[in-house]
């Protein structure tokens, strides 16, 4: 489990620095890699991103959210599969719809991520917002 969860770590950093590069997140994503977000308060549908679209993803929070931090709470091990359940905190940076600039937002995060060849392969989100 060490080195998935490194890689988890690993993934979190990146997310919380709000990086975008291709190099450092194909260091981390199997290159068919597919994220399938659930629906929540922010979406009603089901979501699937691959590797590019997870990526433009990645910018566009840049843009929407001063900072975000990931705390991870407990982790399950089965086979090639990592259960992580995580909170989530993120500050708004701008005014957008119903958002307001240095709003907080907090989510409980139970994400599955599937391993293949020592990479993310899979990653299936469902995160529940706080009011």
């Amino acid at each position: 489990m060490d080195e998935k969860l490194a890689l988890i770590y690993r993934y979190f950093q990146l997310l919380e620095s709000f990086s975008a590069d291709p190099v450092e997140f194909a260091r981390i994503f199997h290159p068919n890699i597919i994220q399938t977000e659930y629906p929540n308060q922010l979406s009603n549908e089901i979501k699937q991103r691959n590797f590019e679209i997870m990526l433009e993803s990645m910018a566009t929070n840049k843009i929407i959210l001063k900072s975000q931090h990931f705390s991870v709470l407990k982790v399950v091990e089965s086979g090639n599969t990592l259960v992580v359940e995580a909170k989530w905190t993120g500050e708004i940076g701008v005014d957008a719809g119903h958002f307001r600039r240095g709003q907080i937002m907090k989510a409980f995060i139970c994400t599955i991520i599937e391993f293949r060849d020592g990479k993310i392969y899979r990653q299936r989100n469902y995160d529940c917002y706080e009011h």
